[in-house]
């Protein structure tokens, strides 16, 4: 992430979630590239912590162009990339870590010309 900073929004709240740690740093790492990717130079990405409903919720928000409408059903379920050097797992796999692994939720909003921001969340019990 070159270029980039990363602001870190905490949360007054217990952080405290159920996981395995480098599960959700492998998460946190892509989402984290992937956003630095999408994010002009000397732009910034920020992650924001919070409690939703008895859930730990981690948000990474690029400030990108927004993920083109035509793609968006295909962001979780196919081999899809952008990049030269891609291979399309990334955030396939980040759905299985959070989904699959620790029965949380992984969804993303996205605003064109203004960016993306993908939510997880982690059970806290």
């Amino acid at each position: 992430m070159k270029g980039k900073d990363v602001k870190i929004n905490p949360s007054r709240d217990s952080l405290k979630a159920v996981c395995y740690p480098l599960d959700i740093q492998r998460v946190l790492q892509n989402l984290l590239i992937n956003a630095g990717y999408l994010t002009a130079t000397d732009g910034m990405v920020e992650v924001g912590v919070s409690r939703n409903n008895g859930f730990l919720q981690v948000s990474v928000t690029d400030k990108g162009a927004g993920i083109p409408e035509e793609i968006q059903n295909y962001l979780f379920k196919d081999t899809l990339t952008t990049k030269k050097d891609g291979n399309g797992l990334g955030l396939l796999s980040c759905k299985g870590i959070i989904e699959e692994n620790h029965q949380g939720k992984l969804w993303f909003e996205t605003k064109p010309g203004k960016g993306t921001t993908l939510h997880f969340t982690l059970s806290t019990q």
